[in-house]
């Protein structure tokens, strides 16, 4: 068994500490992200509602159980086509977060 020096004890205790710190510091600047891109989603979809691209200029007419059926059918679809993009995206962003933490690492290190 071999016993490891205070010094060099000390010298990985002090690089796990900055990696740790460094982690957390990029963790939380990915949850600030998260929560701005999230709101100002839903600050697009309120000025959207709020000034539609066109005007209304005769009421809709009445849809049918057909009708329904149809935009239920495409909402789901896009549902399904956004999720996809969002499962790229967020793979995406766990690689660059992993690379720029390696980055990080390689710069820390002598």
């Amino acid at each position: 068994m071999r016993l490891v020096s205070a010094a060099k004890h000390a010298a990985l205790q002090t690089r796990y500490d900055r990696t740790a710190a460094a982690l957390e510091k990029v963790e939380k600047q990915a949850a600030e992200r998260a929560a701005t891109i999230t709101r100002q989603a839903a600050e697009l979809e309120r000025l959207r509602d709020a000034h539609p691209d066109t005007p209304l200029s005769q009421a809709p007419p009445v849809q049918g159980d057909a009708e329904v059926r149809r935009q239920l059918h495409l909402a789901r679809r896009a549902i399904r086509q956004l999720a996809e993009q969002i499962d790229g995206l967020q793979t995406s962003h766990v690689a660059d977060t992993r690379e720029l933490h390696d980055l990080r690492q390689k710069e820390a290190t002598p």
